[in-house]
């Protein structure tokens, strides 16, 4: 009601007439006030209350808000100006005065005064005051409407000029009929300059102007809106790269009235998703291509190498005794080592050659555009790789300190035959293993007799089939922990082998094995079953509350699966726990194949209530491309990140860039491998969400992870 009042508006009179108008009479003559009164009984829609002196009338207001007053000018104790004058400063309601024969002065004088309207008293201008009464309401809300209008614009303008993105209106012609602050200042605008024969295309680049002209424009007219991301040019020559929305307004007859455009500066947002993107495809260390460029650029060389019908070479490259470097003089020495090597391998390659770092002290050469002979192609990988051994093994001066490194390398071959990249690289590392127990400092070509080091990983997936069998498989659980209290939020599972030879072995020594045999889907189909039962358990003992939640780690191929999204609903109806405590971790690369179709996947588990998270991120594809588009609810970040983060200013700044990126999206933040107190501080600065890792607790067993959740 209040609001309602400080635009003159009673709440009767915005009901569509549901109720009725409630007039004030003010009269003290009983005739009159007899005569007024009866012809508005023919007019259903007032509602009369009369007072026949200013200090009733007075009275009457203090609780009694009319949508309209009728006053006779001349009261037992004063006059009408007096009431006009009270209501003038609210503009509550509109008021007509009455005025007696020669009396035509006093009506200007009240007209003067605020009064919307005045009568000289007649029988028959009483009897035609509800005539008077309508046009007088009726031209008091069009003074209401445009009063509310003009405010509403005003608010309109002020959330306008305040927005940081450069918002614009153009006619048709699209020159420009307004332009906000923040857009002025974005251009190189003054506040006071003209704007109407300006066109926002006259601020981009040839090319890019060209582009909304044929495409932006015609589409945003046939669909309402087009976006793009487009660059400025300021008047200073200054390049801003934005987010652009470009809308079309129509009148209810299909004509076009007028463009508006919203742009979004992004010039930030593009560098750190640069940096981000450059982070999960390069070595922070020495600039070199990590393993996922790698494999990507192998692909790439097997392709042309089927094309051409011609030679490539893969070189495995391990320095020899490394450990000790960093054992000794630690790992700001041993990167120093490393830098050094990657730049002498760099120095000693063709320029269409590519080098890599695949992690520690492994080094990936590929050769390319070898001899078509094999023989001859044969014969050039080795002496490339001769030539390394012997600059790698060159003295190394680092820190007044003076090194000397060895290699073993192992080549593999390939040709049009080749299968993929993880099999060249695997046949290059089984050949740089038997360079080392050759003794070091040499290098040796994969053949078919190294293929016994094949046959034992397949003696390896026939023990792993056979322990799915046996049950030897279990499951382990690590805590996550709220980073600011260290309660936990909820756990991972984890899969653990129980090798009756060995005893229990972590998913590094077998997990590639059920990947490339297949067994993981029967595997993980186990895990996701198992998870689930042991969930149920928990909250039927109590201990496992509805806001925390499991994540379940999921393979590439279990998720790619067709009826993935089916068979996780089934295992979770199955065990009775609710959807919303369970948290599906993916990777990246489970989602590149066809991303449309890994969304929808997600979207229909979304909506039964699971959750999904960003596993390992910034080690794969991780970009905010993903971030923007994949519907995940949490980024996890790898703990080789986070296993420097006290002592490298680089792995520091690449975390505070996730966190806060990742925090602008909307995301939870969960943190890996967390050791040490320096480490969680660090992450409690930057506000990370939750974190896991041996400082909290390790891996362990269901029964003790009870123990965990009962404290």
């Amino acid at each position: 009601m209040n609001e309602l009042a400080n635009f003159g508006l009673t709440s009767s009179m915005v009901d569509n007439r549901e109720s009725k108008y409630k007039v004030l009479l003010v009269e003290d003559d009983f005739a009159h006030e007899t005569l007024i009164l009866r012809s508005f009984e023919t007019h259903k829609q007032y509602q009369l209350t009369s007072r026949h002196t200013l200090a009733d009338a007075r009275k009457a207001l203090v609780h009694y808000l009319p949508d309209l007053i009728i006053t006779d000018f001349r009261l037992p104790d004063g006059d009408g100006i007096n009431l006009i004058e009270q209501f003038l400063q609210n503009k509550t309601c509109p008021i007509i005065v009455m005025t007696s024969f020669g009396d035509e002065s006093i009506a200007v004088k009240a007209m003067k005064a605020g009064a919307s309207d005045y009568i000289v008293k007649s029988d028959q201008s009483l009897i035609e005051l509800p005539v008077v009464a309508n046009r007088v309401l009726r031209e008091w809300r069009l003074i209401l409407d445009n009063k509310i209008a003009l405010e509403q614009q005003s608010r309109l303008t002020a959330i306008l000029e305040a927005t940081p993105d450069l918002i614009s209106i153009a006619d048709v012609d699209g020159f420009l009929t307004y332009l906000n602050k923040a857009g002025r200042r974005m251009l190189g605008m003054t506040m006071d300059e003209d704007i109407n024969k300006i066109r926002l295309v006259d601020f981009h680049a040839e090319e890019d102007a060209l582009l909304i002209m044929s495409e932006g424009i015609p589409y945003a007219i046939e669909h309402g809106m087009w976006k793009s991301n487009s660059t400025f040019i300021s008047k200073a020559k200054e390049e801003i790269l934005t987010s652009l929305v470009l809308i079309t307004h129509k009148s209810e007859q299909g004509n076009i009235d007028f463009f508006s455009t919203v742009a979004k500066d992004i010039r930030s947002l593009r560098s750190a998703e640069e940096t981000i993107k450059h982070l999960a495809y390069y070595d922070t260390l020495t600039g070199l291509p990590n393993r996922n460029e790698l494999l990507k650029q192998l692909e790439y060389e097997i392709d042309r190498v089927r094309r051409n019908n011609s030679h490539s070479a893969l070189l495995y490259i391990d320095l020899d005794n490394f450990k000790y470097i960093n054992d000794s003089l630690g790992h700001p020495t041993g990167d120093l080592v490393l830098k050094e090597i990657a730049q002498r391998l760099q120095a000693e390659i063709r320029g269409e050659d590519i080098l890599a770092r695949l992690g520690g002290d492994e080094f990936v050469v590929i050769l390319t555009e070898l001899s078509n002979d094999s023989l001859e192609a044969l014969s050039q990988a080795r002496k490339v790789t001769k030539k390394l051994n012997e600059y790698i093994a060159r003295d190394i001066f680092v820190e007044n300190m003076t090194f000397n490194l060895t290699a073993s390398i192992g080549i593999s071959m390939f040709s049009a035959g080749a299968d993929n990249g993880h099999e060249l690289l695997r046949f290059a590392d089984t050949a740089m293993y038997e360079a080392k127990k050759a003794g070091k400092n040499q290098f040796e070509v994969f053949h078919k007799d190294m293929s016994i080091q094949i046959h034992r990983q397949l003696a390896l997936e026939h023990k792993l089939r056979k322990a799915y069998s046996n049950n030897e498989f279990v499951l382990f659980f690590q805590p996550k922990n709220d980073a600011m209290t260290g309660q936990i939020y909820g756990g991972e599972v984890l899969l653990r082998w129980n090798d009756p030879e060995n005893g229990i072995m972590a998913p590094g020594h077998f997990l590639d094995i059920l990947e490339s045999s297949g067994l993981i889907m029967d595997v993980g189909h186990w895990v996701l079953k198992e998870s689930l039962k042991q969930l149920a358990s928990w909250m039927a003992m109590g201990i496992w509350k509805p806001h925390q939640r499991l994540s379940i780690n999921i393979s590439t191929r279990q998720f790619q699966d067709e009826h993935f999204s089916h068979s996780v609903i089934r295992l979770i109806e199955e065990a009775g726990v609710p959807a919303q405590c369970v948290d599906i971790e993916i990777t990246e690369y489970s989602l590149i194949n066809d991303l449309k179709k890994s969304v929808a996947k997600m979207e229909e588990l979304i909506r039964q209530g699971v959750s999904f998270s960003l596993d390992d991120f910034g080690t794969g594809y991780s970009s905010l491309s993903y971030l923007k588009n994949l519907p995940v609810s949490t980024v996890k970040i790898d703990r080789s990140f986070i296993q420097d983060i006290t002592i490298d200013k680089s792995d520091e700044a690449l975390v505070t860039s996730i966190i806060t990126i990742s925090k602008n999206l909307g995301l939870t933040v969960v943190a890996e491998g967390i050791e040490t107190k320096d480490q969680l501080q660090i992450l409690k600065r930057f506000q990370c969400d939750y974190v896991q890792g041996y400082y909290f607790s390790k891996p362990v067993p269901a029964i003790e992870f009870e123990s965990l959740l009962q404290q």
